[in-house]
């Protein structure tokens, strides 16, 4: 029983007396299994199960402590405890991270948390947006932004407890990951030409276009490319002037579910892309109010 544990069992440990380890091993059993259950949790928040993980990290935690165990030497029974608690909650802190990073890296990490501010929080669009949004030599693979969206998810979590069973936090708070060392051309700004920021602007737009229509649903999506010739392909236009027939048959729609996919198509677009664009909450709501009235109007039929 923790009860039962004394200085003289912990030293007894050290030298890896049988008496001294059970003990130690009895008292530690039920803290060991309180901290790896919470790291579990932290990981099923992010989509995994919480059973692939506990016993892992149970035996992390296990071999945590009897690494650590050489290393005490407080003078009474609770700073042994205080220190172990430490040690083995840090050494799982390590193992969840590692486990949600999946292979991300700083320079994503700080990519990735520039695109979630442009698609306002939504880490799914802003994996698609670090794939094709930033410059040349600065975009990240498909892998590289999930990994860093992966990682973001589990950054606002990981280093506070899981509940508020898990006992209070009095540690580090997360350090923000945006670093803005340079601007977004990643180039110095006195290089910077207006003909360099015009085309920039240009390329973002496109690629902010593009982004969003692959993270919207694949009718909708489909639904405004055809409608407005976006990436090259047969444009069928919008409203009277447009061929909804023509439109119907190119996604394989009855011509009722193609005008619905294009309608809701257009609503969430403007949405995602109001996000995406605006500077300020002004500029949001005016942006906002101009997209119901031209959506009102009929205009997107």
């Amino acid at each position: 029983m923790t009860e039962t544990l004394t200085l003289a069992l912990i030293a007894d440990a050290q030298t890896n007396g049988l008496e001294g380890t059970s003990a130690v091993l009895d008292a530690m059993t039920g803290r060991m299994e309180k901290l790896a259950d919470a790291a579990a949790r932290r990981m099923s928040q992010n989509g995994h199960r919480f059973e692939d993980f506990r016993e892992d990290f149970r035996q992390d935690a296990a071999l945590a402590m009897f690494e650590a165990l050489p290393r005490f030497d407080g003078s009474t029974v609770d700073a042994f405890f205080a220190f172990m608690w430490s040690t083995i909650e840090n050494v799982l802190k390590d193992k969840v991270r590692e486990a949600r990073n999946q292979g991300a890296d700083e320079d994503a990490l700080k990519v990735f948390a520039s695109m979630l501010e442009k698609a306002d929080g939504d880490v799914y669009l802003a994996e698609k947006f670090a794939q094709t949004v930033p410059p040349k030599g600065r975009r990240l693979s498909a892998d590289r932004a999930q990994a860093a969206r992966m990682s973001w998810q589990g950054a606002l979590s990981l280093d506070y407890p899981a509940s508020a069973a898990d006992g209070p936090w009095d540690g580090p708070q997360v350090a923000p990951l945006v670093e803005q060392t340079a601007t977004t051309f990643g180039v110095p700004e006195d290089l910077i030409t207006p003909e360099d920021i015009t085309s920039e602007e240009r390329r973002q737009k496109h690629a902010i276009v593009n982004a969003i229509l692959d993270a919207m649903s694949a009718n909708q999506a489909d639904a405004l490319r055809y409608s407005y010739g976006i990436g090259g392909v047969e444009t069928f236009g919008t409203g009277d002037a447009g061929d909804l027939p023509g439109l119907a048959a190119k996604l394989g729609l009855d011509i009722i579910p193609a005008r619905d996919a294009r309608v809701k198509g257009h609503k969430s677009f403007a949405k995602r892309y109001i996000k995406a664009v605006a500077k300020s909450e002004a500029e949001a709501k005016e942006l906002t109010e101009a997209a119901a009235i031209n959506l009102g109007r009929g205009g997107r039929k």
